[in-house]
């Protein structure tokens, strides 16, 4: 019993940390997350990324004079003064290029660094590059309407680089705007890709689609990955399975999640918050019944371990989604968080959640 007092923060020590929580909030930023809640480690901008973002692209051929080095055949953007291209032109390109004259390689860089080979440019990678350069400005803003329209059109070409290109776009787009897209992407290849060593990184965009797929073989797949899981110290993408889950079942979904793993005493905190990151994605976009389900589950586990309040407060900061401050605010007021890192959490989301009230009513 001393111990556990020991661990509590002492009455000193809470106060300053209101405090200090309660400057940050006030002058700190929450900011929304760009990519898709689900992100293993990937690539950190697409090819689109590349065209909208560099301050220098450029098409690139073999010299005629040396074929295993670049030279430039067309400034895309930025200026075209000392333009040394450091790659060598590997077999597989050298080959392609030879055949096909009318291709070549796009480049792209920052002012501050190198030249980084994006993409090779056939004639259907043409037409996604010169859409991409006419809307330059404003797609470096969030997903802008026509970036949607070029990602849906990409779902109709086969084409090996715009497939890619697909996928790592639909990766970046937010979770409620992915399910409002037409996505015909068949289950059957998805399921195909799912454990492939290469599409690791995308794994979780993967799982999202299957979820909005309402294949059966999707289902079955997503029912028996999570039926390992709870057995698993470290399972990896639980989050993106148990969102799938959760779209294709509801709240028989939430309550299974909570069985077999929520309120289990011995799951490891970090295996519970990836079905929490799952539960705060699908609260603001799921139906009445499900999202009550949620509610449910967020307080019981709240109850049965108060340590919790701090990832629920977290996951549902980066969702901008407020909702919880009623559930939590008990844990500060009780001190039934015996870290002052949890306590810190769980007061700055309380904090903003009222602050971001107040803004709503004075607005």
């Amino acid at each position: 019993m001393i111990a556990a007092d020991a661990r509590r923060p002492t009455p000193l020590r809470w106060f300053v940390t209101l405090v200090i929580v309660a400057v940050l909030v006030v002058v700190v930023p929450v900011h929304r997350v760009r990519a898709c809640a689900f992100d293993m480690v990937k690539p950190e901008r697409t090819a689109i990324d590349w065209v909208v973002e560099a301050d220098h692209l450029l098409l690139a051929r073999p010299k005629p004079e040396n074929p295993f080095a670049y030279g430039m055949v067309e400034v895309l953007y930025g200026d075209t003064t000392e333009i040394d291209i450091p790659h060598l032109v590997d077999r597989t390109a050298r080959h392609r290029l030879s055949a096909a004259p009318q291709d070549a390689v796009l480049f792209a860089r920052f002012d501050d660094g190198d030249w980084r080979r994006v993409a090779y440019v056939d004639a259907e990678f043409r037409r996604v590059l010169d859409i991409s350069l006419a809307h330059r400005d404003e797609w470096q803003s969030g997903f802008h309407e026509s970036r949607l329209r070029l990602i849906d059109s990409l779902q109709d070409i086969d084409h090996r680089t715009l497939r890619f290109l697909l996928i790592s776009e639909l990766d970046k787009v937010p979770y409620n705007h992915l399910r409002t897209l037409d996505l015909r992407i068949p289950a059957g290849q998805l399921l195909s890709e799912l454990w492939q060593p290469a599409n690791y990184p995308f794994q979780a965009i993967h799982v999202l689609l299957l979820g909005l797929s309402d294949d059966a073989a999707a289902r079955a797949e997503i029912y028996n990955f999570v039926d390992r899981a709870k057995d698993q110290m470290s399972p990896t993408n639980l989050g993106a399975f148990s969102a799938a889950l959760i779209e294709l079942e509801g709240a028989a979904a939430v309550q299974k999640l909570s069985e077999d793993i929520l309120f289990d005493p011995n799951q490891p905190l970090d295996k519970v918050e990836q079905v929490v990151m799952a539960l705060s994605v699908q609260h603001a976009v799921t139906d009445a019944q499900t999202q009550q389900a949620i509610a449910d589950t967020l307080s019981d586990l709240v109850e049965k371990r108060p340590e919790t309040g701090a990832l629920i407060a977290r996951q549902f900061t980066l969702r901008s989604d407020w909702s919880q401050a009623i559930l939590l605010e008990p844990l500060i007021r009780e001190r039934k968080l015996t870290t002052i890192k949890d306590l810190a959490s769980v007061t700055a989301y309380v904090l903003r959640a009222k602050q971001t009230t107040a803004q709503s009513e004075d607005g």
